[in-house]
């Protein structure tokens, strides 16, 4: 992580005639000098609102834009060219689905040490101190009505601590100040291209956008002599990006023009370590933000870890005898991390018993001290050929218990107000034979739609199983996708009026 503006590690300057990509409509008033130098300020800005003031959990984004940005910050073998100096990094989603992510470091809003790098240069700052710092901003993002125009400040001196940035080491504020600025700027390095489509919904960026949008402004306490002295606080302003009113966007949502997807994320995970436990830090912010997407939370250890880690660095662990058993005791090490963060981890039946840690076999309540060194499996000499099948092994790893109460109480509230809507829709239809005075239909008329607001999730998947059909095949013949199906099946989405109507006619309902 840089720690200060300037050229003196041999960044590589951009050469005549290399690609320079501009990006329009930066909507919020970026600084274009990094370096003012002001006297203590009377209206120093605060972070607003502070995070974590009032409860230990908060709601933040989680859509598949934010996982898969955690990845490209964490996963950075993973990034490829798509020409000479030029890199790309890939999530797919299936069906055409796949999101895209480059960096930008060409852009005139852009501070001086951040154009003077090239693109391989930018890539070596990012990783897991880049990715706690944009949770960070997913969870500011998530607490404003329309993000993609309204910007938030966050105070350097706060993220310091929230980061646990240099901790314990014997920098000074300044330079802690100005680390965690350089992050920030690292962070507006990221852009994005999504081709996205959700049933009806057609939620493409095509235009490569930032992923945030972010301006530094830096103050310095002058001497009695009126030179700037150290720098003794930074405001960073962030606009999230145009991905926002695609996917954080609950006016759009109401009106079926957009997602508003979030989950929530635990102060607690913020006390992991980013030095000593980075992967255990990496991993509970992609367990989080992953949550509503996976809600068994069962994985396969390797599923688990390619969460987090290459395919490349996973299978030259796999080569190397030496590093293959210490490794398994490091990731034992890494879950004994987060059950002290409070994610409950199962080991399944199907887990061999030599190949389980020792904590493993501990009864499952919440009173229970994990003896933080009893990480090696039970048999210390692995059998020949463990690797291979410990990758293949599953876990089921739940998040934070006040997590799950709160994502509970969210669904039981979407459930109330999806309720609500149906008896006033209902009282209504009901209502108006009387106010026109004129004489009620045949019932018979009536059947088919009453029918079809009734239709629940339960019966949804008992009649599309009665014709044998997958939920893959029931999307396509409805327009939607297969997350769709499995969300109104799992009652985890309510089954619109129209949507009702053409599932009765396709499963003969009517």
């Amino acid at each position: 992580m840089s720690t200060g503006h300037n050229n003196s590690r041999g960044a590589t300057k951009s050469q005549p005639g290399a690609l320079q990509l501009e990006i329009s409509g930066l909507e919020i008033p970026l600084a274009q000098d990094n370096h003012k130098r002001l006297r203590k300020p009377t209206d120093q800005p605060q972070t607003e609102p502070p995070l974590f003031t009032h409860r230990a959990i908060e709601m933040m984004a989680t859509g598949a834009p934010v996982i898969s940005a955690t990845q490209a910050f964490l996963k950075t073998p993973e990034w490829h060219e798509y020409s000479p100096g030029h890199l790309y990094f890939q999530r797919q989603f299936g069906k055409g689905r796949y999101i895209e992510f480059f960096i930008l470091n060409q852009q005139k809003h852009q501070p001086g040490f951040i154009t003077s790098f090239a693109e391989p240069e930018i890539l070596e700052q990012y990783g897991v101190h880049a990715a706690r710092l944009h949770a960070i901003f997913a969870t500011y993002a998530a607490q404003q009505q329309k993000p993609w125009k309204d910007s938030f400040t966050l105070l350097g001196s706060d993220l310091i601590k929230m980061l646990r940035l240099h901790r314990g080491n014997k920098l000074k504020k300044s330079q802690k100040l100005k680390a965690v600025t350089d992050l920030a700027c690292i962070l507006g390095t990221l852009g994005v291209k999504i081709q996205w489509q959700e049933g009806n919904l057609n939620l493409t960026i095509i235009e490569r956008s930032p992923f945030w949008i972010v301006s530094v402004k830096e103050y310095y306490q002058n001497t009695i002599f009126g030179n700037p002295e150290e720098l003794f606080e930074a405001a960073i302003c962030v606009q999230a990006g145009p991905w926002t009113r695609n996917f954080l966007n609950k006016e759009g949502q109401r009106e079926s023009k957009a997602l508003y997807q979030y989950g929530f994320i635990d102060k607690a995970v913020f006390n992991l370590d980013p030095n000593r436990q980075k992967l255990a830090a990496a991993l509970a912010l992609y367990l989080i933000q992953n949550r509503r997407a996976h809600p068994s939370g069962k994985y396969s250890i390797r599923s688990l870890l390619s969460a987090v880690m290459s395919a490349q660095e996973i299978e030259a662990i796999g080569r190397d005898r030496r590093k293959r058993s210490r490794f398994v005791k490091q990731v034992y090490r890494l879950l004994e991390s987060l059950t002290e963060i409070q994610f409950r981890i199962q080991f399944d039946p199907s887990f061999p018993e030599a190949l389980r840690p020792s904590w493993a076999s501990l009864p499952d309540e919440n009173d229970v001290q994990i003896d933080p060194v009893a990480t090696a499996p039970k048999n210390n000499r692995m059998p020949d050929g463990f690797f291979t099948d410990w990758l293949n092994c599953v876990i089921t790893i739940t998040v934070p218990t006040r997590i799950e109460a709160a994502l509970k109480q969210l669904k039981h509230q979407r459930t109330r107000t999806a309720k609500q809507a149906s008896d006033k829709r209902k009282s209504i239809n009901v209502q108006k034979p009387n106010q026109t005075n004129t004489p009620p239909p045949e019932q018979s008329h009536f059947e088919p739609c009453t029918h079809s607001t009734n239709l629940t999730g339960a019966q949804l998947k008992q009649a599309r199983q009665s014709k044998h059909w997958t939920q893959a095949h029931l999307a396509s013949l409805i327009g939607k996708s297969t997350s769709w199906v499995k969300l109104v099946e799992s009652e985890r989405r309510r089954i619109k009026k129209d949507d009702q109507v053409a599932l009765q006619k396709i499963l003969n309902l009517q």
